[in-house]
């Protein structure tokens, strides 16, 4: 027991200096805050790859046993409450809160960011369009279900850009009041995650109604004021709203993922790793796409997704929303964008942004 006592003694030792180290990193980013405003640079009082580039080197320097994934989330935290004692990152999200959606906004921008949760996708890219919030998360794809089409409708009409990507792994969970299944004659939740438990709703809860929710808060929101109801949601959910978890991890297909967004009114800066992505609409003619596709091999510039969707207004003709390797000031990439924009009946280029491993 002595030495379980020495060691601990030393271990509040360490987290007073690390306190104390926390507060002088804090005194600096105030007086980086005052000098910007003196500069009437204030307008940029968030330099989200400057965040970037400090992570990335404690990474690369960072010799463990402290993982770099703990680095990461760490630093995130210490950023996030340093701004906020200057000005609170406003958030934009599909809420309520407890939302995958939620939890992505926490992990890129960490908690003491003021969180605007909206009750649809449009909502965010309004929020931010209007300088209500400095930035939007938006979901745009899942490895089981495929993409998000209401984010992409929402790129056609708006002036954002992308400017960041997050990864998050899905974890669903069937959840009520009660924590009995056999009382649950509907189940509440997004159509993302209905699709995405299928398999496994066919083989328990066959003859259960399930009822679409905008976002799995609201699913979850729903449940806890109605006794004869479950929801299907994230664990976080049952916590916040007070429901008993039925069945755990009940996704059909166990490495289920979410990629989303980081929207805003600036171009991100050339980090090491980047993606752009892109829309455009071609003639509709034989071999057009083709042509259109062969620009990037040419170049050899790497495509790593093509979704067409139907454009509005238009029967029978599509758009195709393109991600690709590098970034929009590459040589290379400036010269396809180029050529590419002038075959295009409609071209717009979504961002170039660091690209997640």
């Amino acid at each position: 027991m002595q030495g379980l006592d020495q060691l601990r003694r030393k271990i509040d030792e360490i987290d007073e200096k690390f306190l104390k180290l926390l507060n002088q990193r804090a005194e600096l980013a105030v007086k980086i805050g005052k000098e910007k405003s003196r500069q009437n640079d204030a307008g940029h009082f968030h330099v989200p790859h400057r965040e970037r580039e400090i992570i990335e080197r404690l990474v690369e320097i960072n010799t463990g046993p402290f993982p770099d994934s703990g680095v990461d989330r760490v630093f995130r935290e210490v950023f996030s409450a340093t701004l906020a004692l200057e000005k609170p990152l406003g958030v934009a999200y599909l809420g309520p809160e407890s939302t995958f959606s939620h939890q992505a906004a926490v992990r890129a921008f960490g908690h003491s960011a003021r969180f605007l949760p909206q009750n649809n996708i449009g909502g965010i890219f309004a929020q931010v369009e209007k300088g209500n919030a400095d930035y939007g998360v938006v979901p745009i794809e899942n490895s089981t279900e495929g993409v998000v089409n209401q984010t992409l409708d929402a790129f056609y009409d708006s002036p954002l850009l992308i400017m960041d990507e997050i990864k998050l792994v899905i974890n669903l969970y069937l959840m009520s009041k009660s924590g009995d299944a056999k009382k649950a004659t509907k189940i509440y939740s997004h159509p993302q995650p209905f699709a995405q438990c299928r398999g496994w709703l066919n083989r328990n809860l066959p003859g259960v109604e399930q009822v679409p929710a905008a976002s799995t808060g609201d699913a979850a929101k729903r449940a806890s004021r109605d006794a004869k109801s479950a929801a299907i949601a994230g664990q976080i959910a049952a916590e916040n709203y007070n429901l008993k978890i039925i069945a755990s991890k009940i996704e059909d297909q166990k490495e289920n993922y979410t990629r989303f967004l980081v929207i805003g009114r600036d171009q991100a800066k050339k980090a090491k790793r980047n993606k752009t992505s892109l829309m455009f609409s071609i003639r509709d003619e034989a071999g057009s796409l083709l042509h259109a596709l062969e620009l990037f091999a040419k170049n050899k510039i790497n495509m790593t997704k093509i979704q067409s969707r139907p454009l509005r207004n238009r029967a029978w003709e599509y758009l195709f929303f393109v991600d690709i390797d590098g970034h929009r000031d590459d040589k290379a990439m400036a010269r396809v964008l180029d050529a590419l924009e002038k075959e295009s009946q409609f071209f717009k280029a979504l961002g170039s942004y660091p690209r997640k491993v």
